[in-house]
């Protein structure tokens, strides 16, 4: 084997920076106590060093418009590129959201932010990974830094709760994809998704095919989990419940983005001949996922159980456009998952702002005569509401325009119709929140929201966003569209 150039390396100058970064945070933590000024430190170095990641990766994106390096283990292309800034986005939202949650609940910053630093790491390695077993190790750097960050608050049982779920669940998970992935290896004796596609263009027969059927249905099952789709979905509402706010709202946006991102490549590139099979899978868990996550919401009255099963809803909405498997499909994924990012953190924020000592300001009540108290947060609340249901002039309009229509385009109306139906069922839980908002009176235990320049200034940004993905989506589009990855 010839030795793997040095150039190869620089092309994942990112991701060695930022877990770099990620160390050098966790040596300064060591030795730095809790202060305002610490915590304002760790945040700007964790925002700088998400910053600059994103100019390395500027600097790196003049080169071929899509290149195999280390061996065929990472694919330097558009659609890497494309969601490795959409993540590093989510993630310096994520760190402005937490500095005051943390330091209100009087937390260490440099641990925290050290992990959102490997996490996101993490997560750009996934979207470049090319090789099953890359994509299952960056997975797990991800996972376990997300297992952790789900139990930060260590004196809060809920988070302790939350952290376990998830640990134990996802660990079965990757369990379950390692399996697949070693199916599939002994069926094919490939594990590049290139050649795994032309392994399974060749044909398979007897024990082999029983191997492939197996494997690829064990391997999707584990990235069904990643994504929240029903019956996979369990750890979710725990979860988000439990965690630290700002962590959930991560997990929401960045991970989902991530996950989709490896679902899409694996089934796109590796599983292309097996389309026809994993195609009515996708289309049957789009549909019951839709129909669950929005029939379980309505009946929530806290609301980060209600974004959870809402959270699983997007999911089956976003299988509409991967199932559709056609270039109108996934670009509408990649708008669709840009628009969806901006609107969660949105929408987290907000919560942010009303919580007291971590839990607070969770219910539905505690929003009540919001619109009298802070008529800014209320109107950012309900734009954001406006944008989950798919209401114009938002991006989650456009975005959900466009995954219906490549569904319709690629004969799949019966799903296309399904989530227009439970969209509008969304509407009852999401402006069940409005009105309490703009309709309900204040009671002396509702909580004010918090004076924090840092978050309203991340919702604000995240509200522009989502009004210019529905007001002027063609840039965007155009850009979904030029990083799109190769269709067979």
């Amino acid at each position: 084997m010839s030795p793997i150039p040095l150039i190869e390396f620089v092309r994942l100058g990112p991701e060695i920076f930022l877990a770099t970064a990620g160390m050098v945070m966790l040596l300064i933590s060591a030795f730095k106590r809790n202060s305002v000024n610490g915590y304002r430190g760790f945040t700007l170095f964790a925002v700088i060093a998400l910053a600059a990641t994103g100019g390395l990766l500027w600097t790196l994106s003049g080169g071929p418009s899509r290149e195999l390096i280390l061996a065929g283990m990472f694919v330097i292309d558009g659609y890497a590129l494309f969601l490795k800034v959409l993540l590093l986005a989510a993630a310096i939202l994520t760190v402005f959201l937490s500095e005051r949650f943390l330091a209100d609940g009087g937390y260490r910053p440099g641990e925290f932010y050290a992990l959102i630093l490997f996490a996101t790491c993490g997560m750009l390695l996934m979207v470049s990974s090319y090789h099953l077993l890359t994509i299952w190790i960056s997975l797990e750097l991800m996972a376990l830094s997300s297992y952790i960050l789900a139990g930060y608050f260590k004196h809060q049982r809920k988070s302790n709760e939350a952290a376990l779920k998830y640990y134990v669940l996802g660990a079965l998970s990757s369990g379950v994809l390692l399996y697949g992935v070693s199916l599939l290896y002994g069926a094919t004796g490939a594990l590049r998704l290139d050649l795994l596609a032309t392994a399974l263009r060749d044909g398979t027969a007897g024990d082999a095919a029983l191997l492939v059927a197996v494997g690829w249905l064990m391997l999707a099952i584990g990235l069904f989990f990643k994504v929240a789709v029903v019956p996979f979905h369990i750890w979710t509402p725990d979860v988000y419940v439990g965690a630290p706010t700002p962590v959930t709202s991560y997990l929401a946006a960045a991970s989902k983005v991530a996950s989709f991102a490896i679902l899409i490549r694996i089934f796109f590139e590796g599983l292309t001949p097996l389309a026809a099979d994993w195609q009515w899978v996708t289309a049957g868990l789009a549909m019951v996922t839709m129909i669950w996550g929005n029939v379980a919401a309505l009946t929530q009255k806290n609301v980060k159980r209600m974004l959870a099963y809402s959270s699983i809803a997007h999911a089956g909405y976003i299988l509409i456009g991967v199932l559709a498997a056609t270039g109108e499909g996934l670009w509408a994924v990649l708008f669709y998952l840009l628009a969806y990012t901006f609107i969660t953190v949105g929408v987290f924020g907000t919560v942010i702002l009303l919580e007291r000592r971590e839990y607070a300001g969770e219910t539905y009540e505690d929003y009540a005569g919001l619109a009298r108290r802070s008529p800014f947060l209320a109107a950012m609340m309900l734009l954001f509401m406006l944008a989950l249901t798919g209401i114009p002039p938002t991006g989650g309009f456009v975005g959900k325009i466009y995954l219906f229509a490549a569904a319709v385009e690629a004969g799949w109306v019966w799903v296309a119709v399904v989530g227009v139906l439970t969209s509008a069922i969304s509407l009852y839980f999401y402006l069940g929140l409005v009105v309490q908002m703009y309709l309900k009176d204040a009671g002396d235990t509702t909580p004010r929201p918090l004076y924090a320049p840092g978050l309203l200034g991340t919702i604000a940004l995240c509200a522009v966003v989502t009004l210019a993905l529905g007001l002027i989506p063609g840039p965007f589009i155009d850009l979904a569209k030029a990083s799109l990855i190769p269709l067979p």
